[in-house]
C-alpha cells in the first residue's frame, strides 16, 4: 500500500466511490494524483477515460512512467483502441515483463494481428501457464496453425474443461477434422449448452448430415440468437427446404 502524500485523501475518495458518491470522489482522486499518489492517478483515468481520453492518458502515462505495471498495460489498451500498434506493443511488453499476465495475452492478440503466429504462441504460453483459460484457447488455436496438432490439442482440452466457450468449439472443430466425429458432437454439445454460437451452428451441420431437419432448424436458430453471422439465414434456408450439407463451422485464429 501507498503511504505518504495524498494517501488520505486517496483512502476517503475510495469510500466516496464505494458510496457512488463518484464527483466527490474524483475530486479527491485528483488532489491525491496531483500530489504523486499512482493509485490515485490510475483509479482518475478510470473515471475520466470515456469523456476524455486525453486526460486519462496523462494520468497513466504518469503512472506507467513511475514504473507500474497496471499503469503501462491501461496506457497499452488505450493505444491499442486508437490504433497506435506500436506504442500499444512497447506498453504491453513492458507490463508483461513486470509479471501483467493480461499484458501478455493482448501482446499475443496484436501480434496475431501481424500473423506473427510464433512471437503470440510464446505470449499466450506464459498466459496459459498462469492460468488465463482464454489464453489457453489462443494458444491451442496458435499451435494448431503451427501443425503441433497434439500439443494443439492439449491446450484447448484444458481450456475446454473449465468452460470456455471458444474452447469447446474449437477442441470439437479439431476432433471432427481428425475423424474423430462422435467425440466432437460431445463438446459441441457441451458448447450449446455454454451457449456458444459455433457449437450451436455445427450441432445444425451435423443434424443436417443425419437428415434431421427439424433438429437443424432449431440449432441454426438458436445460433443466430447467439451471435453467429450465419445462423438466421441457415435456420431460413432449411425451413424452406434448402439445405447445404456443407462442412461444419471452422474459424481459426484469424
Amino acid at each position: 500500500m501507498e503511504t505518504g502524500s495524498g494517501e488520505a485523501e486517496f483512502k476517503e475518495a475510495k469510500s466516496l466511490q464505494e458510496e457512488r458518491r463518484v464527483p466527490e470522489a474524483e475530486r479527491l482522486f485528483r488532489v491525491a494524483a496531483e500530489a504523486g499518489h499512482v493509485g490515485a492517478m490510475l483509479k482518475l483515468g478510470v473515471l475520466v477515460v470515456e469523456r476524455d481520453e486525453g486526460e486519462a492518458e496523462r494520468w497513466w502515462r504518469a503512472a506507467a512512467d513511475a514504473g507500474d505495471r497496471v499503469g503501462q498495460f491501461n496506457l497499452g489498451i488505450l493505444c491499442s483502441d486508437q490504433g497506435r500498434d506500436e506504442e500499444a506493443e512497447s506498453w504491453y511488453r513492458k507490463a508483461a515483463e513486470a509479471g501483467e499476465v493480461d499484458a501478455r495475452h493482448n501482446l499475443g492478440l496484436l501480434l496475431i494481428g501481424r500473423r506473427d503466429v510464433q512471437g503470440a504462441s510464446e505470449q499466450f504460453r506464459i498466459a496459459a501457464e498462469a492460468g488465463r483459460t482464454d489464453s489457453m484457447t489462443n494458444l491451442g488455436l496458435a499451435l494448431g496453425e503451427m501443425g503441433r496438432t497434439d500439443e494443439s490439442e492439449e491446450w484447448l482440452r484444458r481450456a475446454a474443461e473449465k468452460g470456455d466457450g471458444r474452447a469447446l468449439s474449437s477442441l470439437a472443430n479439431h476432433l471432427y477434422s481428425q475423424g474423430r466425429r462422435e467425440e466432437a458432437d460431445e463438446w459441441w454439445e457441451k458448447g450449446a449448452t455454454a451457449g456458444d454460437p459455433d457449437s450451436l451452428f455445427n450441432l445444425g451441420v451435423r443434424c443436417e448430415h443425419k437428415n434431421d431437419m427439424a433438429g437443424a432448424e432449431e440449432y441454426f436458430r438458436r445460433a443466430g440468437q447467439a451471435g453467429h453471422p450465419r445462423g438466421a439465414a441457415r435456420a431460413a434456408a432449411v425451413a424452406r427446404g434448402i439445405r447445404e450439407n456443407g462442412a461444419p463451422y471452422m474459424p481459426g485464429l484469424f
